[in-house]
């Protein structure tokens, strides 16, 4: 049943009366007259559709092809591992040594760079257990993990999808998968998985448990910023027009002189080209037009800004622009997004590195100790001037402690 009021007309021709239906309220601004408000505006048409979640084909193409779609994809996966995290233990030199051992910070940088550009992506680690069993990492033994492989969604198969036991971890997601092109059957367990952005839960089921693409939403924005610099372009080509007014032109033509016509100002343009001279008859005339392109820069500028917007990535970094306007260094645009990798880092790193370190940390050590951690280091480093006005504010703070 609709939700707009209905406007009946008298009969009489008087006022017009909006009646509603039996339940049905009214708000915001009505005009019968304009019809503002009512089912004759063509905003009450306006609709949002749900975007197409399946598929990769065009995602890759994308990532592939657009220079703007890779930014978007690759920028916030290598600023989140770029400076990578510190490892806080007693035996933390050995950690970091089975870090390298496994190239766990390239592997984290591809999960996250896959999940990004289709949704999810997940880790596995090649160890001496059954893959068709339930993972058990207390079980790993020192030096026991033998590498970490990274795979995005579309290359794991999915199999008997867990509907009965609501308490599971993978409750309404698959209890096995099976790599692409291959038969080897591996449970759930066995995969570190990186989800990609956030989806309602109903669309997350039909997904089965992955998440939304962080390129998808940004595609729309993308093609329209690469068709208008493409129809730019074009019109580049064309910036400049050679006219010639000739007597007669049209008399010539109806005669069948196309040939010699086409063959005269060919021969026109190149004498132009070579010798730089323009030789015209007596009753020729030539000008040049050139197209006016003043209104073309800030369109581009706004569809940066658009897409800049859409992938939470200020424009000073995906596009490699320096700030405008007046005494403006963009640096409070890239503090509000290191905030916001640093955010990211907390609410979709920790849980997936969590299991990684409880394999990574047993495989160098041989068990977990109890006083394991890590800290994400900064993504900004100080300058040495910022390091020792640092300085000189702790020691000033210590003086005034010691006095008191």
């Amino acid at each position: 049943m609709s939700t707009k009021p209905r406007v009946r007309i008298p009969a009489d021709g008087g006022k017009p009366r909006v009646r509603l239906s039996p339940g049905q309220t009214m708000d915001g601004l009505v005009n019968v007259v304009s019809g503002l408000g009512t089912a004759a505006s063509k905003r009450s048409h306006n609709r949002f559709v749900h975007g197409q979640l399946l598929g990769y084909a065009e995602l890759e193409a994308a990532y592939q092809s657009n220079w703007i779609a890779r930014q978007i994809v690759d920028i916030p996966a290598d600023d989140m591992t770029r400076e990578w995290r510190t490892i806080k233990c007693q035996d933390a030199d050995e950690i970091r040594k089975e870090e390298d051992r496994l190239n766990v910070q390239s592997c984290v940088n591809e999960a996250i760079t896959w999940s990004r550009l289709y949704g999810g992506s997940a880790i596995l680690p090649i160890t001496n257990q059954d893959f068709e069993k339930p993972f058990r990492p207390e079980l790993i033994k020192k030096g026991e993990v033998q590498r970490l492989m990274v795979f995005d969604r579309w290359d794991l198969m999915p199999h008997s999808i867990n509907t009965w036991d609501v308490l599971a971890e993978n409750y309404l997601q698959p209890e096995f998968y099976t790599l692409y092109q291959g038969s080897q059957k591996i449970h759930w367990s066995h995969f570190i998985r990186f989800t990609g952005a956030k989806l309602p839960r109903r669309q997350r089921v039909l997904l089965q448990g992955w998440g939304d693409s962080q390129l998808r939403r940004c595609l729309e924005d993308i093609k329209d910023t690469v068709a208008a610099k493409d129809g730019i372009a074009e019109l580049m080509q064309s910036a400049n027009v050679d006219v010639i007014t000739r007597e007669g032109l049209s008399e010539d033509l109806s005669t069948d002189q196309e040939e010699a016509i086409i063959k005269r100002y060919t021969l026109f343009d190149q004498m132009k080209s070579i010798i730089n001279t323009a030789l015209l008859d007596g009753d020729e005339k030539w000008e040049r037009v050139t197209l006016n392109l003043s209104g073309v820069a800030p369109v581009i500028d706004t569809l940066m800004v658009w897409i800049a917007g859409a992938a939470d990535i200020p424009v000073t970094r995906l596009f490699g622009t320096s700030a405008k306007g007046l005494n403006a260094t963009g640096e409070g645009d890239l503090k509000n997004y290191y905030d916001s990798i640093r955010s990211q880092q907390t609410s979709q790193l920790d849980r997936p590195m969590a299991r990684l370190d409880e394999i990574m940390v047993r495989s160098a050590l041989g068990n977990m100790p109890d006083d394991y951690n890590y800290e994400w280091n900064r993504l900004t480093q100080p300058n040495r001037k910022e390091e020792a006005e640092a300085r000189k504010i702790e020691a000033e703070t210590d003086i005034i402690l010691l006095d008191a």
